[in-house]
């Protein structure tokens, strides 16, 4: 980890404990005020002034003690940056395993503040391969997939993810450890895959635009001419991957390549348990107990806010109540000329049944998922119900590398061969 980034580690751990301990003294006082309130009442007129007293001094003892633990839990942020900056090694934190998953996890829950104050744990959008990130340049390309071929298959993670985490599970969804789609792909050799990492706290909307920079560099770069794209999204990645196609400008050569888009346990129509959650913050904030939780609630990230309606675009959040139970309309046509397919997960292995409806995958609920087929943008065919999985289940699963490979063979039939080179 480099000097900056362990700085940087010991600064937001020190202001989230500072406001952990803020929080506390929250819940504390309106504790002790609840209690003094209703000792007040039973003791009546007579002894209110004196327990008045009393309930002052216990409060401006519990304020004096908050602000030293405070103070004592900075002190710990600024202890955790300066061991951290003594045993930095130099490395990018992105290419050390441990630290990289943290920081993605902080990504997730803080990605956009630590954008907007340009921390160096933001992690700007990349292609990863063997640990590192890949640069979009030709050589960089090259060198990252010798092996490159014509058909791409792009794979792009969810909410607090990396492109590791395509890799999970793997013996317990395939019975042994090290597969992946990835794998299975690279050794069938038609397919190149590839993986997308981002800051998952950003807007759907911004992350769409550096998806679209992304693709566009990757197709100009590759070391082989690119003849068809697939982009492959779980959760959160496939609204990212569709709203890349929705504000992809009209000079980009990548969106005529795509050949099909797989959206692995997306939200399409919001995920109603993040709607859920904020819907509560109205509630929580009106007793002094609770008002504490409904801070927490209410300083989600802006992406997280995204998924709990599927948005894709700017507009589709501009004065939208984050509170709503009902995602907006959807007002952005998926892109035409491609096949969309849709995966849902179920943890019930009965996949059409009432409680399957209910839970979905735990996290995203099969109505949560269904996108507009109503409109001829997918055929049902193309929405895939797996049963007995849950939403990290999708990641790595027998069951939808079937789909996947359905899907890949039609892409790779429908997608014509490069041209040979001159000379």
């Amino acid at each position: 980890m480099k000097a900056s980034e362990a700085a940087e580690v010991g600064r937001v751990v020190g202001e989230t404990l500072l406001g952990t301990a803020r929080r506390s003294g929250q819940l504390s006082a309106a504790i002790l005020d609840r209690g003094y309130g209703a000792a007040a009442r039973i003791a009546g007129p007579a002894h209110r002034d004196r327990i008045e007293r009393v309930r002052t001094a216990h409060r401006q003892a519990t304020t004096r003690a908050g602000q030293a633990v405070g103070r004592g839990l900075g002190a710990i942020g600024h202890g955790v940056a300066r061991v951290g900056a003594r045993f930095a090694d130099g490395r990018p934190v992105v290419e050390e395993p441990g630290a990289y998953q943290a920081v993605s996890v902080l990504n997730g829950l803080y990605g956009d503040r630590l954008q907007q104050r340009h921390s160096p744990l933001s992690l700007p959008m990349a292609l990863r391969a063997e640990g590192r990130d890949v640069p979009l340049s030709r050589g960089g390309l090259h060198a990252a997939y010798p092996h490159a071929t014509g058909l791409v298959v792009v794979f792009i993670h969810g909410l607090v993810e990396t492109d590791d985490w395509w890799d999970i599970r793997s013996e317990r969804n395939w019975g042994h450890p090290g597969e992946s789609y990835s794998r299975r792909l690279r050794a069938e050799g038609a397919w190149t895959p590839v993986r997308v990492r981002y800051n998952t706290g950003l807007r759907v909307s911004d992350n769409g635009q550096h998806l679209d920079a992304l693709l566009d560099a990757l197709v100009t770069g590759w070391p082989v001419p690119v003849c068809g794209l697939v982009l492959v999204g779980h959760s959160m990645g496939g609204l990212v991957l569709h709203s890349a196609l929705a504000q992809a400008s009209s000079d980009r050569q990548w969106p005529s390549l795509v050949r099909v888009t797989v959206t692995i346990g997306t939200p399409h129509q919001g995920a109603a348990i993040v709607r859920g959650v904020a819907r509560l913050t109205p509630v929580l904030a009106r007793l002094p107990e609770t008002r504490w939780l409904a801070e927490v609630i209410s300083s989600r990230p802006a992406g997280m806010g995204d998924l709990g309606h599927g948005n894709l675009l700017a507009d589709d959040w501009h004065d939208v109540d984050s509170g709503a139970l009902t995602a907006p309309a959807r007002t952005v046509p998926l892109a035409g000329g491609i096949r969309h397919c849709v995966v849902i997960g179920t943890v019930p292995s009965k996949r059409d049944g009432l409680v399957a409806g209910w839970v979905g995958d735990l996290l995203v609920r099969p109505a949560d998922a269904q996108v507009a087929a109503s409109r001829g943008e997918v055929d049902p065919r193309d929405i895939r119900v797996v049963g007995g999985a849950r939403h990290l289940d999708l990641l790595n699963h027998p069951a939808v590398y079937v789909h996947l490979s359905e899907w890949l063979a039609f892409a790779a039939r429908h997608s014509p061969a490069p041209e040979p080179s001159e000379g």
